[in-house]
C-alpha cells in the first residue's frame, strides 16, 4: 500500500489539536468523578471528587437540589458533600454534575439503615405535653425548620471537621425512640459524653445564628457554616456565643449540661445538610482527608 502522505499530515494535525485543546474541552466521563461511599444508606453523607477543569467551578444537583462544590485541601480536585436524609425512601437517585455544556448524570443508590432502638421511661405526667408546652415546642420546630431552609450560599467553613467535645457517644443518630413504649421521633443527632460543665468547641467555621433555651433542646447554639450546612448543639449549661457571631473550629462555644429535656448531663450534636438529617460522624470522617 502507498504511504498517504495527506492522511498522515491530518492525523499529526489532528494529535496536536487534541493535545493542546484546554482540558474544559474535553468530555466528562464517568472516570472524572468518585463517590465515597458509591452507594450510601439513610442518613449517611457521601463526599464527591470531580476532576478540576482548570479554573472552572462545576455546578452538581443531588436529588433536585443545587450542591455547594469546593476545593479539596490539596486544591487539585472538586468536592461536595451529598447526603440523604434520616427518612429518604430507599432507591436510586439523580445526580447531575454540569461543566459549562457538558452535562454528567448518575443514578446513585440510597439503602435503608437500621439504626437501631432506644427506649426511656418518664413519669406519666411527662409523657405527654400540656397545650402551652405543646404550642411552645411548635414554635420552636418551626423557628428551626426555618433556619435549616436558608444557608450562606458560598461555604465559610474550611479543611475537615471535629467533634465538639471527645466523649465517647452514648446515643447513636437515627434510632428509633420509644418512650413508655411509644414510638417518638428518631434521634436525629448523637449524643456524646460530656460531664457538666465540659467545654463544647465549633465542629467548623461558621456563623451562630441562633442562641435559645428550648423545651427539649434546653441552651442551644445553632450554627450556619455556609453552603447549606448546619451544626447544633443542645442541653448545654452554659453559653459562650451570640446570634450573628463568626466562629472559628474549634472555638468555645458553651459548656455541656443537662437544660431541656435530658436525663443527665451530655451533649446532643446534629448536623443539618440541606436541611437534611445526617449523621454528624459521618461527616466528620469523610472529611478528614480534606486537610487542616
Amino acid at each position: 500500500m502507498a504511504f498517504n502522505w495527506e492522511q498522515s499530515l491530518l492525523m499529526l494535525v489532528l494529535l496536536a489539536v487534541f493535545l493542546l485543546s484546554p482540558l474544559d474541552a474535553l468530555p466528562l466521563t464517568g472516570s472524572d468523578i468518585e463517590l465515597n461511599p458509591s452507594a450510601f444508606g439513610q442518613g449517611e453523607v457521601a463526599l464527591l471528587s470531580i476532576r478540576q477543569r482548570e479554573r472552572v467551578r462545576p455546578k452538581v444537583t443531588w436529588r433536585g437540589k443545587d450542591i455547594a462544590v469546593f476545593l479539596d485541601g490539596s486544591n487539585s480536585m472538586w468536592a461536595a458533600f451529598l447526603g440523604a436524609d434520616l427518612t429518604t425512601v430507599p432507591g436510586r437517585y439523580t445526580l447531575k454534575i454540569r461543566y459549562g455544556d457538558d452535562v454528567l448524570t448518575r443514578r446513585i443508590p440510597v439503602i435503608s439503615k437500621d439504626h437501631g432502638i432506644r427506649r426511656f421511661k418518664v413519669p406519666k405526667e411527662m409523657e405527654a405535653l400540656d397545650d402551652p408546652t405543646l404550642e411552645r415546642v411548635r414554635k420552636e420546630s418551626k423557628v428551626m425548620m426555618e433556619l435549616f431552609s436558608h444557608s450562606r450560599v458560598q461555604p465559610l467553613w474550611w479543611g475537615r471537621w471535629i467533634s465538639p467535645v471527645s466523649g465517647a457517644m452514648v446515643s447513636p443518630f437515627g434510632c428509633r425512640t420509644f418512650i413508655n413504649d411509644l414510638e417518638r421521633s428518631p434521634h436525629s443527632g448523637v449524643d456524646l459524653k460530656a460531664a457538666e460543665g465540659t467545654s463544647i468547641k465549633a465542629t467548623n467555621r461558621g456563623q451562630v445564628v441562633l442562641v435559645a433555651d428550648q423545651f427539649f433542646g434546653g441552651l442551644s447554639v445553632v450554627i450556619d457554616h455556609g453552603g447549606g450546612i448546619h451544626s447544633m448543639y443542645f442541653h448545654l449549661s452554659e453559653v459562650s456565643v451570640a446570634s450573628g457571631m463568626l466562629v472559628e473550629r474549634g472555638d468555645l462555644i458553651g459548656l455541656a449540661g443537662s437544660s431541656g429535656r435530658a436525663t443527665g448531663p451530655h451533649l446532643h450534636f446534629g448536623i443539618r445538610l440541606n436541611g437534611e438529617r445526617v449523621n454528624p460522624l459521618s461527616l466528620i470522617e469523610l472529611s478528614a482527608g480534606l486537610g487542616r
